[in-house]
């Protein structure tokens, strides 16, 4: 299906699962993207970036706005959200102890953070390297390379990690499958709290969000104000 003109891929996390494991597997490249409602108000004027997106091997919803955007327009029902950070946690449970895995971006040291918190919890995890977002782009391709990793993930933020994605992508042979993840090392490390589970099935992380970090308002009005006046406009 379509939502503001951004292909969305109407799948739960053990369907998407399913599809990852083929992906593993058949010998080509593949990368997933996950948009949010930020996501899909920044398609409508970067169409470079609507391209990658709908030529994504899957985009799955990560964020309560394109689901509710699905009932509102009326195309179909998306089954649910697939969060960044949920998404890595289910990919280490089922492919983490037979694929190896590289951690990119993030501030320094929040991806080597990470790969703790994961390895604390799957010990038989094969992270085989971590880097931070703040380097250029021959030392990362370098760096990556080198690790041999199968599986890539990328956390520079929207819309400058799903663009290294597409661009670099052929020059990581040996990469099987690349996301992007957005803030999900921040959260994963520690360094910033996650929304209570209350919070996350309500929907409202975003307001838990611009809570804790009022400096994102622009996100925020983005994500809430803007997305909802282009699904009403695509809807009536």
């Amino acid at each position: 299906m379509y939502i503001l003109g951004v292909k969305i891929d109407n799948l739960d996390i053990k369907e998407s699962l399913q599809k990852i494991s083929s992906f593993l597997i058949n010998g080509r490249q593949h990368y997933i993207v996950l948009p949010y409602a930020a996501f899909l108000v920044q398609a409508q004027k970067d169409e470079e970036f609507r391209k990658i997106l709908n030529q994504a091997d899957l985009s799955l919803p990560d964020g309560i706005g394109p689901v509710l955007a699905s009932r509102i327009i009326g195309q179909e029902m998306v089954k649910g959200r697939i969060t960044g950070i949920d998404l890595i946690w289910a990919l280490f449970d089922k492919f983490g102890a037979a694929h190896s895995v590289f951690l990119f971006g993030a501030k320094e040291g929040v991806a080597q953070e990470a790969a703790e918190k994961i390895a604390v919890k799957y010990p038989t995890a094969k992270i085989v390297g971590t880097l931070n977002g703040y380097v250029n782009d021959t030392e990362a391709i370098t760096v990556i390379n080198n690790s041999d990793a199968e599986i890539l993930l990328v956390a520079l933020g929207m819309p400058k990690q799903e663009k290294w994605i597409y661009n670099n992508l052929k020059k990581l042979p040996a990469i099987k499958l690349a996301i992007g993840v957005g803030g999900s090392f921040d959260f994963i490390s520690g360094r910033v709290r996650r929304a209570p589970k209350i919070v996350q099935k309500m929907g409202l992380e975003w307001l838990w969000r611009l809570f804790r970090q009022p400096n994102q308002w622009r996100k925020t009005w983005r994500s809430v104000i803007v997305f909802s006046r282009l699904v009403l406009k695509e809807k009536f």
